[in-house]
């Protein structure tokens, strides 16, 4: 019987990385469960070549070679948003900021100064300029998620108050906050928490929490009552809560630092 031939998953790495962008790190990992070869890009990572035992080097080579465009694509959102690594830890200073849920977004650029801290303030129609401590990451980020809060603020008061007509549930306050484990809140007296960062997620699952908070205004608990009232006013809810509970992928990756990804509401 000839012996299986175990693959060098260092250099198969090196190999496919030759045919990629340098500053792309890319690693290999076989996996038996895996039924065919998956490209995987990971933030702070980079390309992840996903595949079962046994696939030759030139059937690896062929699958990037297919996917060029993605991963280049993918390579640039990456470079974009400060995740992409090198030698040294990537400063996450993203080029743009978008607000997904409301459709805004703002052109960033970056001015050093000699000052503690960061401070954002507008060039021009949809354009943004950083000034400060540009070199510090934290800085960045923290000046970054203010001006998120404050704008994501403006639009969720007005989308839950419509939110709101829509249903026919009432509310008696709302906040907007910077919530460490979930995405929103309510209380028994009907006030209502949003978390910012659903601003950063798809409209469809920013609608989800806020008319899954609203809901909470007549059922505080996840009751099978709770779950009929929210699909009488999102029928398929189920499935999209599925989708939030898998959402932190759509915020950025700047925000690491700043806010938790939150939890389902």
């Amino acid at each position: 019987m000839q012996r299986k031939t175990v693959l060098d998953t260092a250099e198969t790495a090196r190999i496919l990385g030759e045919r990629l962008p340098p500053a792309l790190p890319v690693s290999v990992r076989v996996s038996p469960r895996a039924k065919g070869i998956v490209l995987r890009m990971l933030p702070g990572q980079g390309l992840e070549v996903v595949t079962p035992a046994g696939v030759p080097v030139q059937f690896l080579a062929q699958a990037v070679e297919a996917r060029r465009g993605w991963i280049a694509r993918m390579f640039e959102r990456l470079a974009a948003e400060g995740g992409v690594p090198g030698e040294a830890p990537a400063l996450p200073r993203p080029e743009r900021l978008v607000l997904t849920a409301f459709g805004r977004q703002w052109r960033l650029s970056y001015l050093l100064k000699d000052r503690p801290g960061c401070a954002l303030a507008p060039r021009g129609p949809g354009e943004l300029v950083v000034s400060g401590a540009v070199g510090d990451p934290a800085a960045v980020a923290a000046a970054l998620a203010g001006f998120c809060r404050d704008k994501a603020g403006e639009l969720l008061r007005p989308a839950l108050a419509a939110a709101s007509r829509e249903t026919g549930l009432a509310y008696t306050a709302v906040t907007i906050r910077a919530q460490r484990t979930r995405w929103g809140s309510c209380t028994a007296r009907g006030r209502v928490s949003l978390n910012y960062t659903i601003a950063f997620l798809p409209w469809e699952l920013c609608r989800l929490v806020l008319i899954h908070e609203l809901c909470h205004t007549v059922e505080l608990n996840h009751s099978p009552r709770f779950w009929a009232v929210l699909e009488r006013h999102i029928p398929g809810c189920r499935e999209l809560d599925a989708r939030l509970n898998a959402a932190r992928h759509y915020l950025p990756l700047w925000l690491a630092g700043t806010a938790a990804t939150a939890d389902p509401p």
